[in-house]
């Protein structure tokens, strides 16, 4: 969402007294491994990806595995941090944009049991954590 629509959103259920759990900030960062990046020549035209992998596994294929992160959208105003700051609610941190998450839900498989590794699997499993230790449930049996 918009950080104007989260603003309105937490003035909203602030008012009306709906509790807020958390501020989740959503597709902050892209998080992969250097494997899955695509690399383009200098000047944007050539894609040289198989080149630099090819390169990248006869002298270093350890760092293949490395993960890499970029700022998608970098915050303004201090971003969804600062926001749940102003509005006294906690900060839960950053659900990261993951292409394997989005086919997921597209293929209705458990993201989360296909990727556990994934930064954005280990986020959701935080998030998951802290959702049922603020509203316990009981496990059916």
């Amino acid at each position: 969402m918009h950080h104007d629509t989260v603003r309105k959103e937490l003035n909203f259920c602030q008012k009306t007294k709906v509790p807020i759990l958390g501020v989740v900030e959503n597709m902050g960062q892209y998080t992969t491994t250097l494997s899955k990046l695509k690399f383009l020549s200098p000047d944007g035209k050539d894609d040289c990806t198989s080149q630099i992998l090819e390169q990248l596994k006869a002298s270093c294929p350890q760092i293949l595995d490395t993960l890499v992160e970029a700022t998608i959208y970098p915050p303004s105003g201090g971003g969804p941090k600062a926001m749940a700051e102003q509005y006294q609610v906690p900060y839960w941190g950053v659900l990261p944009m993951d292409p394997d998450l989005m086919q997921a839900c597209e293929a209705g498989k458990p993201f989360v049991e296909e990727f556990p590794t994934t930064m954005a699997a280990k986020a959701l499993q935080r998030f998951c954590k802290t959702i049922t230790t603020q509203l316990p449930v009981e496990e059916m049996g």
